[in-house]
């Protein structure tokens, strides 16, 4: 009996330890990833989590991460329980890409919903000196609006979406220095939550200065043109 009652304790501690091993081989051309994450139910994984970078072509193993919630679907063919399953490139929890446009690819980790309305959000990791270090304020960035920024590669921009309601939204971009520090350059307003106009407020930074203008149109024309 004393012997089964270990076995057991055994079992459960394995049970609670375990976790689903995954691959991400298809989101960057310089890296690759495996991922243990806590849980996978139902098409759905999440909870805890830790990533092992590798050099893809080397197969060198470089970096360990973790994420308090790496939350990612699989698609209705995938099971989790067969072990190292490979995730699509848009389908990982990983997004690669030149962050602050050094000529460096960058990585972003799901850290789970905590953007706007429970949106995606994401810790930045930027690659410095070969090495990948936490960006406070890319983190904020990527986790305090209304999912991951968007990279505008030629004019070296990120930009944010934030919502309220289904009436107002705000679309605001930001231009990285050489020290990794954010600054604004422009914000639309699209607020069409009076009457049945649509009222847009664009503000740009020109030579140092603020330029704001204010402009009306009717919501059925808007929203047909845009």
């Amino acid at each position: 009996m004393k012997n089964l009652f270990i076995f057991c304790l055994l079992l459960i501690s394995f049970q609670a330890g375990a976790q689903f091993k995954l691959l991400a081989n298809n989101s960057s051309d310089q890296y690759k990833a495996k991922i243990f994450v806590a849980e996978c139910e139902n098409g759905i994984c999440g909870g805890k989590a830790t990533i092992i970078l590798y050099d893809k072509i080397s197969a060198k193993e470089l970096e360990t991460f973790h994420s308090p919630d790496l939350d990612f679907s699989l698609t209705s063919t995938q099971d989790a329980k067969i072990g190292w399953l490979d995730l699509g490139k848009y389908q990982s929890p990983l997004i690669f890409g030149d962050f602050n446009f050094d000529g460096n690819e960058d990585l972003a980790i799901r850290n789970g919903s905590k953007g706007i309305y429970m949106s995606p959000s994401y810790d930045i990791y930027l690659a410095t000196n070969n090495k990948f270090l936490l960006s406070k304020e890319l983190t904020k960035l990527a986790s305090e609006n209304l999912g991951m920024f968007g990279i505008d590669k030629k004019n070296k921009l990120l930009s944010v979406e934030q919502k309220n309601g289904c009436c107002y939204q705000q679309t605001i971009s930001y231009r990285v220095d050489k020290k990794n520090v954010l600054a604004e350059v422009s914000s639309v307003i699209e607020d069409s939550s009076i009457g049945d106009d649509v009222t847009v407020i664009t503000t740009k930074l020109v030579n140092g200065k603020t330029q704001r203008t204010v402009q009306k149109y009717k919501t059925k024309d808007y929203y047909s043109e845009n």
